[in-house]
């Protein structure tokens, strides 16, 4: 259930536990983030009120890529939220789900059985086998690449980097996020869960803009005429000028 967080205190016995009291280390990571880069978080606060400017403007057309812009938006949030708390590993695989379904909302478009075959996937096997032909990565990257070559090659740079730092369990995201330590001639490995300020820390949050950024551009070839009605037109493209 979702209420309202503001003057809201803990609950009973919440932090007397390891869980919880991880979470309250995800907060108050959170607001350190906030406080030390102001400009990226405020880049980040700008394209969330750009996706909710267009997320509730009225009857869009055509209806089908609204749905996957809703939940890029939501895993835009959640990925956002873990990249402040310091979470950069995870948050890869959310930006990842956020990028995929900006992609998907392009692919489908204005193409109706397109929408409705990937609706009916989990009607019958062959059902699933057609739609998993259909929306293989490499058809979704020719579409991108038949309708806008410069934000197909962004995708793919975004989209490979993702998978290498945590999307995938690959070698660049567990080295990111490992400490190798030496003490009286023992080496200790440690896990990193929550990163502290740092190289790793400002990259993610630059990549968090660039994820968002890159799935409203790729809807506003859609959506021309909203985006230029709204004024996303314009604030993306000076947003864009600092990344």
């Amino acid at each position: 259930m979702v209420t309202n967080p503001s003057n809201q205190r803990p609950p009973p016995n919440w932090g007397d536990d390891t869980f919880t009291k991880y979470l309250g280390f995800v907060r108050s990571n959170q607001h350190a983030t906030f406080v030390h880069n102001k400009q990226v978080v405020s880049d980040l606060i700008l394209l969330d009120g750009l996706y909710l400017k267009l997320n509730e403007s009225m009857n869009p057309r055509p209806m089908a890529p609204m749905g996957f812009l809703f939940r890029a938006h939501s895993a835009y949030r959640m990925s956002a939220a873990a990249v402040l708390a310091g979470q950069i590993y995870e948050s890869q695989a959310l930006l990842r789900l956020s990028l995929e379904h900006g992609a998907y909302g392009s692919f489908i478009g204005n193409d109706v059985q397109r929408a409705v075959r990937w609706l009916k996937r989990t009607e019958s096997e062959s059902s699933r086998k057609a739609v998993r032909k259909e929306f293989t990565h490499r058809n979704i990257v020719n579409h991108l690449q038949t309708i806008a070559p410069v934000l197909a090659k962004q995708y793919e740079n975004l989209y490979e980097g993702l998978i290498d730092f945590g999307a995938h369990p690959n070698e660049s995201g567990f080295s990111l996020n490992t400490i190798f330590e030496e003490n009286n001639g023992n080496t200790f490995i440690r896990t990193v869960y929550l990163q502290d300020d740092g190289l790793p820390l400002n990259l993610a949050l630059k990549t968090t803009v660039q994820v968002g950024m890159w799935v409203l551009h790729i809807m506003q070839l859609i959506y021309v005429q909203r985006f230029q009605l709204l004024g996303i037109k314009d604030a993306l493209e000076e947003l864009r000028e600092r990344y």
